[in-house]
């Protein structure tokens, strides 16, 4: 048994390594990529990427080809997306929406986040926040398949337009407000070991053995 365990440790090392380089290497966002949201087809909605910031984003046995990206959008603005992948094998140990949410308001040291539009269609979902009683901040968040996404839009115009998508009545009746400013650059999968956003399911073979 004890000759099984050590087999096991060396495979999920090798593992491990082939993962982690497979993570560095199979991400080829950049500028001029195009990333699709919404419906399927000529319906689908892009973001053309014109100042990508990319950064993979990797937790041992959770995620392989999680990644955050900032880009300074010459057609929308200042967008962040953080895409996140779970393995088969590994859950949230909570709302992912609102993991992402409280890391918001403590890396940007935001008193109040008060919705004042929220809108569901499937697995997205749109919201948009006031923000210290002040100024307006809208997101998009995605769902399915073991990934999560979340996109924060600081001046609204993406969020407006794929919202259209779905609901072609909306009306951006804040679309002239005052915008924030803050630039939020972070990662749950990069706080994962501290903050246990998500963990891995031990299998009953492998209880067994311990």
């Amino acid at each position: 048994m004890l000759v099984i365990k050590k087999s096991l440790i060396f495979i999920s090392s090798i593992l491990f390594i082939v993962s982690f380089f497979a993570a560095c290497t199979t991400n080829t966002i950049n500028k001029n990529s195009a990333l699709y949201f919404g419906k399927s087809g000529k319906d689908a909605v892009s973001i053309k990427l014109t100042n990508p910031i990319f950064k993979n984003q990797y937790t041992f046995a959770c995620n392989v080809n999680s990644y955050t990206l900032l880009d300074d959008n010459d057609l929308y603005g200042q967008l962040f997306i953080e895409y996140i992948y779970l393995g088969f094998n590994c859950q949230w140990n909570g709302l992912a929406s609102s993991f992402f949410e409280t890391n918001l308001r403590y890396e940007l040291k935001i008193d109040t986040l008060e919705t004042v539009e929220e809108f569901d269609f499937g697995t997205y979902n749109f919201k948009t926040f006031k923000i210290d009683k002040d100024t307006y901040l809208s997101m998009i968040y995605m769902f399915g398949n073991n990934t999560d996404r979340f996109i924060l839009d600081y001046e609204g115009k993406f969020y407006t337009k794929l919202l259209k998508s779905f609901k072609p009545d909306y009306q951006n009746k804040i679309a002239f407000q005052k915008r924030f400013k803050g630039k939020y650059d972070d990662s749950l999968v990069r706080k994962n070991i501290v903050n246990h956003y998500f963990s891995e399911e031990k299998s009953s073979i492998e209880n067994d053995w311990r």
